[in-house]
């Protein structure tokens, strides 16, 4: 009896561990698997494999169809890509989310062709808006795409909105306003320029125009409409991210937010909204305000939201770059023959700027520098070079933001020093204004991607989005290219492969941010980030790499956008 009693236990125990162990086995069966598809890894040898099976977030098997079936189990999903192409999720490395996100209700330009199209568009808006209040437009459009290649002014404006201040921006740097909006402004025909901008007027008598240039846009954007309350911008928020999602973009950084971003953005966290990886850079430029900006610190840093470091807006755009040499005159808008744009330092100069970047390098923090002119580039590598004199500057990943004219000279010490870069498509909207304000020659070198790589020196892509549309494929297309929007190339020997500018959009950006061991490629144990494109990114002609679309989007191994499969 004992014997027996004996042989029921063991066996009872047997079925006990082999339902453990087949428990077990269930709990490793992956969630996710994609098979039957043509799937860049961007991993070291660029590998192309058919199928990935996704575990807890994170990819656990990579290879062809066969080995990574093993890990299917009865729960998993299986999802057949038919052939597609998958790449890893995208990211921007300059893309100004919120500010993209308060762009989404405002009146869209960029398929304006004339300024009669403007007025169209802005008079229906002005239609549906009482009187008194703001008409604002989008930023992510140009001038250069309108039949007459310039701004419309105030007058034109006041035709269709003569009840109603009108804000239109171009880009960040760049806005034009009608009469009751300098008005408001307290702009007058004797109001003189601030220090670093321009308040264009007419040359016959005096007047502005409406048109106001880098600092001077401050005078409208002073006294302009106030950013949405924060239930409106969260939605805002929530809308944006979803647009980003429908073009591949799984994570950004924001560069340049203040505290008010940053309660939204942990906001968003904590209600589980946030779902596009974002990094955090806080806007600075003087040492109190680095000291402000450290507060942040010890800010919970996790795989959804981060702070990064510090950005430092050096000099202006197209039409305020600090450059050595000076630009074209420019009948209208640029009269002065000696004007070289402008140089944003701290009242101090450059001490007082390099005593800044000491805290942000003894915090042990990124800083990323906005760089257009040549002249401003130089003083970057300059300041960096003293402020991290003890420290390895490609450890502290500080970066230079677009980079579009740098010298021979700047290139060298940019590599020997371990600086990175961001580069970004500008030109698609912005080569109009390159060529008139700094000629052909310039125009075309501006962002030399080709250069840069060829020097060994890290490069991440972006988009600078809303000021030039953020969509990565046409991001891409122009790297590859070289073209405008306007329908010519500028700099074809900048020009680098579509491989190259897919890197830029994957593993350099996860670099950039100092996060390569968990994204930017597709590799076991990376975080399950990817895109399932509308046709071979790597397959396909360089003129059609623009109409390439994203059909499913991954982050984490959550599928946060799908249509057409």
């Amino acid at each position: 009896m004992a014997h027996m009693n004996f042989r029921r236990r063991r066996g009872v125990v047997a079925l006990a561990l082999a339902g453990l162990l087949s428990t077990q086995a269930l709990a490793q069966n992956a969630d996710t698997i994609l098979r039957n598809g043509k799937i860049y890894t961007v991993d070291k040898a660029f590998s192309a494999v058919q199928a990935v099976a996704i575990k807890d977030g994170r990819f656990v098997a990579v290879g062809d169809d066969a080995s990574v079936m093993k890990e299917a189990g009865a729960q998993t999903r299986v999802i057949d890509l038919g052939g597609r192409t998958v790449v890893p999720g995208l990211i921007d490395s300059h893309l100004h989310q919120s500010f993209a996100a308060t762009n989404l209700p405002a009146v869209q330009l960029l398929d304006a062709r004339s300024i009669a199209d403007v007025q169209k568009l802005i008079g229906e808006r002005a239609k549906q808006t009482p009187a008194g209040e703001w008409v604002v437009a989008s930023s992510g459009w140009h001038e250069s795409l309108l039949k007459e290649g310039r701004l419309p002014t105030r007058y034109e404006l006041d035709e269709v909105a003569p009840n109603n201040p009108v804000l239109i921006p171009r880009g960040g740097h760049v806005v034009t306003i009608n009469t009751k909006a300098l008005e408001l402004a307290g702009v007058t025909k004797d109001t003189k320029n601030p220090p670093g901008g321009v308040i264009v007027r007419d040359p016959v008598n005096g007047e502005a125009t409406g048109v106001l240039l880098e600092a001077a846009a401050y005078f409208a954007r002073r006294v302009g409409p106030k950013p949405p309350a924060t239930e409106r911008f969260t939605e805002l928020m929530k809308q944006q991210m979803k647009v980003l999602h429908s073009l591949g973009i799984v994570s950004v950084l924001e560069p340049g937010i203040g505290e008010a971003n940053f309660a939204l953005y942990e906001k968003l966290r904590a209600s589980g909204d946030l779902t596009v990886r974002t990094h955090m850079l806080y806007r600075a430029m003087t040492p109190d305000e680095v000291r402000k900006g450290l507060a942040f610190k010890g800010f919970k840093n996790d795989d959804m939201l981060r702070f990064d470091g510090f950005k430092f807006p050096l000099d202006g755009g197209i039409e305020g770059a600090r450059l050595y040499e000076p630009y074209r005159i420019v009948p209208g808008e640029q009269p002065d023959k000696d004007y070289r744009g402008v140089l944003l330092l701290p009242p101090g100069g450059e001490d007082e700027w390099v005593e800044s970047l000491k805290l942000v390098a003894d915090a042990g923090l990124q800083a990323q520098t906005h760089a257009v002119g040549d002249e401003t580039i130089d003083v970057i590598v300059r300041a960096y070079g003293r402020a991290a004199s003890k420290k390895q500057i490609g450890d502290l990943r500080w970066s230079i933001m677009h980079i579009f004219l740098p010298t021979d000279a700047a290139v060298a010490k940019i590599a020997d020093m371990g600086i990175l870069t961001t580069a970004q498509d500008h030109p698609i909207l912005l080569g109009h204004n390159q060529r008139r304000w700094w000629g052909d020659e310039r125009a075309a070198y501006a962002i030399p991607i080709r250069k840069l790589l060829d020097a060994k020196i890290m490069v991440g892509g972006g988009s600078d989005g809303p000021v030039v549309p953020f969509d990565p494929f046409q991001s891409m297309w122009w790297m590859v290219t070289r073209m405008t929007l306007n329908g010519y190339a500028l700099g074809l020997e900048q020009a680098i492969t579509i491989r190259e500018a897919l890197t830029l959009y994957t593993i350099n950006n996860a670099i950039v941010l100092g996060v390569e061991k968990d994204r930017g490629s597709i590799e076991k144990g990376k975080l399950a980030d990817l895109v399932v494109l509308s046709q071979d990114l790597l397959g396909v002609a360089s003129e059609k790499i623009r109409d390439t679309r994203a059909m499913m989007t991954m982050v984490g191994g959550r599928i946060v956008f799908q249509e057409g499969m």
